[in-house]
């Protein structure tokens, strides 16, 4: 339990570092689609790669196991677009709020799907971690006369489909090592992708040297090494504590860029950390404890 908790936690930080540089990224000429078009390619052809160079043993594809492997890919390729697409329209601020609400319907799939229940506790620190996105994000700041009925609805698909991702990949690819299920889960978003937003800046925009250095640090970072976490973290600790945890995204992301770039870090921020931090402590709370009076008796 432990090591999925770890796992959990350096998921969340993979996936938080590249963020913080998005925006040199972005002045070296890359633009939204071409960075994530370009991270998911190279982790897709780095990942087969790897694959076949240490020699792991492909399983035989079946019809349940390729539409299992493509209903998770395609959430994680349809959490992208309808993000960007909801940016597009409205506030970022008010569009993360929505995103990072699919803790939620990761509780919502395990209950309604799985009759997985929540204890009071559990459902307390999901509304403790909730609230302490609010003020990481600071959304009553955000604008919110750009609110729209299209922005709200594509923030709230591009969450419910991370989540979906997440409940998909623990119910039904728990059987498949989580080397397999990253390589085939991206190189599933790739082949979306292409056919949803085609790379056409290919032929169109010139390459440079920078650009190809952040597409393969967020390739690697972001994609390969985060994924590959993040699915190891799902088989041992479950797809709602992955999800609760994996929230801790936000304050770390505001942490990394204090630290790293010099960015202003409020009081709301800190106080939003600690609220989900405290979330997280309260929805397993029974295995915290444990650990305390564990460590106790030594």
């Amino acid at each position: 339990m432990v090591k999925g908790y770890l796992y959990a936690l350096l998921s969340t930080f993979c996936f938080a570092l590249p963020t913080v540089f998005t925006v040199f990224a972005y002045q070296d000429g890359l633009t939204p689609q071409s960075l994530v078009f370009n991270q998911t390619l190279i982790a897709a052809i780095l990942l087969t790669l790897y694959i076949k160079w240490i020699g792991v043993p492909l399983p035989r594809p079946t019809l349940r196991s390729t539409v299992d492997f493509f209903l998770a890919g395609a959430g994680k390729a349809i959490t992208v677009m309808a993000m960007f697409m909801a940016i597009s329209v409205m506030d970022v601020s008010l569009v993360m709020t929505l995103i990072f609400m699919y803790p939620a319907s990761v509780v919502l799939l395990e209950l309604f799907i799985d009759k997985k229940r929540l204890n009071p506790q559990q459902i307390a620190g999901l509304f403790c971690t909730l609230a302490g996105e609010l003020f990481v994000l600071e959304v009553f700041q955000g604008d919110f006369s750009q609110l729209s009925a299209i922005g709200i609805l594509l923030g709230l698909v591009s969450g419910l489909a991370w989540g979906w991702m997440i409940y998909w990949s623990n119910k039904q690819l728990g059987a498949f090592p989580p080397l397999i299920v990253t390589g085939y889960t991206t190189i599933v978003s790739v082949v979306l992708y292409l056919i949803m937003m085609p790379p056409l800046y290919l032929f169109t925009t010139p390459i440079t040297l920078p650009m190809i250095g952040w597409s393969l640090f967020f390739g690697v970072i972001a994609q390969v090494v985060a994924l590959l976490f993040m699915f190891t973290g799902i088989n041992r600790i479950g797809a709602a504590r992955f999800s609760i945890i994996s929230v801790c995204e936000l304050p770390i992301t505001v942490l990394l860029a204090f630290l790293l770039l010099g960015e202003q870090m409020d009081a709301w921020q800190l106080i939003g950390g600690g609220l989900i931090l405290s979330g997280i402590v309260l929805f397993d709370w029974a295995q915290f404890h444990a650990a305390l009076v564990r460590s106790e008796a030594l």
